[in-house]
């Protein structure tokens, strides 16, 4: 299919109406998923359901939604496949079942019947260029958000920025180059964070919490050393902690150190209530990513052993 017949489904989606009202679950989703191509967030053209594409979504949604909206992001990815959009690959076993299902399904129930979802290859392709991408999204764009125009396009300029930044980081953990000059805080925080919970899978190094409910993912990004103090985001200055653990690493009650486990400050006392868990950690291995290069840097990992509280 051209550019041009893809600019007609993309003005002609079944949005379902609240009155006059059409819904932005769909608009809202496909602008998200044009960021992820866009700034190579996408796994080639495999689409999954995980914490980064609901926080692109969410924020595109919550810059167009009407008071009697609902942030809600299954529905329009999994109806999307009727306006000949997405593709979901069944898995062996449902070929037939994926295309029965006319509603959105639960999460797990959706994992256990779908293997994939991917855009068709031509739109995929499409959306690789940067002037059919952009013109693609500017039809969205006056078809639906209008009147909030400049809310996106400031939503996809700040999506361009961090993106870019993500790269930067992303590059830099394969290399000993310092830290490039860094972008507006806004923009270096948000790819940091992005960069390093994706590293860790969401799972907090010390003590392994993991638990993601849509965007909502209780784990920060840590830096090692702290970002006013070294002014470096190199994904291997940082960790993904639970609240916990940040909060006593932050006050230096614990920390990693140079033999990958975790050592404790001698301050702490396992007859008070609240201070046994963290004593607990002492030689516990800290959980790492699985891709080595995003392993933390020694002298990381050093600054943090120096800065532990004394008894």
């Amino acid at each position: 299919m051209s550019l041009k017949d893809y600019i007609g489904k993309l003005t002609r989606l079944r949005t379902g109406r609240s009155g006059p009202h059409e819904r932005p679950h769909k608009p809202a989703f496909l602008l998200a998923i044009m960021s992820m191509v866009e700034t190579g967030r996408m796994d080639g053209n495999r689409i999954t359901y995980d914490p980064d594409l609901y926080a692109l979504f969410k924020k595109y949604f919550e810059a167009v939604q009407a008071e009697d909206d609902t942030v809600n992001m299954r529905d329009p990815f999994w109806r999307l496949s009727t306006d000949g959009l997405i593709e979901h690959s069944p898995n062996a076993g449902f070929e037939g079942v994926v295309d029965a299902v006319t509603s959105p399904p639960a999460l797990k129930k959706w994992r256990e019947l779908s293997s994939h979802s991917s855009l068709p290859p031509d739109f995929y392709h499409l959306l690789q260029d940067p002037d059919a991408r952009g013109r693609l999204r500017q039809a969205v764009i006056e078809r639906y958000f209008a009147s909030q125009a400049a809310e996106i396009e400031h939503i996809v300029r700040e999506e361009q920025g961090i993106g870019a930044y993500e790269r930067v980081l992303e590059e830099m953990s394969e290399t000993s180059d310092p830290t490039p000059s860094a972008p507006a805080d806004d923009i270096r925080s948000q790819a940091f964070r992005r960069v390093v919970l994706r590293a860790y899978d969401y799972r907090c190094a010390a003590c392994g919490l993991r638990v993601i409910l849509d965007d909502l993912v209780l784990a920060d990004a840590a830096h090692l050393i702290p970002f006013a103090t070294s002014h470096d985001d190199d994904p291997r200055n940082g960790m993904a902690l639970c609240k916990n653990h940040h909060w006593a690493m932050d006050r230096y009650l614990i920390a990693p150190t140079t033999g990958l486990a975790w050592r404790i400050s001698r301050c702490l006392d396992d007859r008070i209530e609240g201070q046994k868990d963290l004593i607990d950690l002492n030689g516990r291995s800290v959980i790492l990513p699985k891709q080595p290069r995003y392993h933390p840097k020694a002298e990381s990992l050093q600054w943090r052993e120096q800065k532990l509280a004394p008894a």
